[in-house]
C-alpha cells in the first residue's frame, strides 16, 4: 500500500512546479501560485477556520517530516484534488504560502471534527 503523505508529496511537482522550485530555495511563494495550480486541476482551495489552523499547527510541530517549530502566518488553506483522498495544507502569511503539509484522509476527518467542535471520547478511559 502506498503511503498517502508520500503520494501527496510525489504528486506535488505535477500540481505546482513553481512552488516546488521555491521550496528548494527555502522561501515561501505567492499564494496565487499553488491556488491557481489546484484550481487548474478542478481542485478545491478551502480556507480553514482559526480552530483548524491552530489544530494543524500542533500537527505540524509534531510531524517529523516538517521543519522544527511552528509554521508562519495566521491562516491556512486545504487543497484537495479529485482522485486523492487526502489533501495538502498550506500555511498562509499575508500573500505568501508555505511549503505544503500532506494531510491523509484520517486527519481530514479530525479537521472536520475540530471545525464543528465535535468531541469524540474514544477508548475506555482510565
Amino acid at each position: 500500500m502506498v503511503n498517502k503523505p508520500s503520494l501527496a508529496l510525489a504528486a506535488l511537482p505535477a500540481i505546482a512546479p513553481q512552488f516546488v522550485r521555491a521550496d528548494e530555495a527555502g522561501v515561501c511563494v505567492d499564494v496565487s501560485v499553488p491556488k491557481k495550480a489546484i484550481e487548474a486541476r478542478n481542485g478545491k482551495w478551502i480556507q480553514l477556520t482559526p480552530e483548524q489552523w491552530e489544530f494543524l499547527r500542533g500537527i505540524y510541530a509534531m510531524n517529523p517530516l516538517t521543519p522544527p517549530g511552528l509554521p508562519y502566518g495566521d491562516k491556512a488553506a486545504l487543497a484537495k484534488v479529485d482522485g486523492n483522498s487526502g489533501g495538502l495544507v498550506f500555511f498562509i502569511d499575508g500573500d505568501k504560502a508555505s511549503t505544503p503539509m500532506p494531510v491523509p484522509q484520517t486527519l481530514l476527518g479530525m479537521m472536520d471534527d475540530v471545525a464543528t467542535a465535535k468531541i469524540n471520547h474514544e477508548g475506555s478511559g482510565l
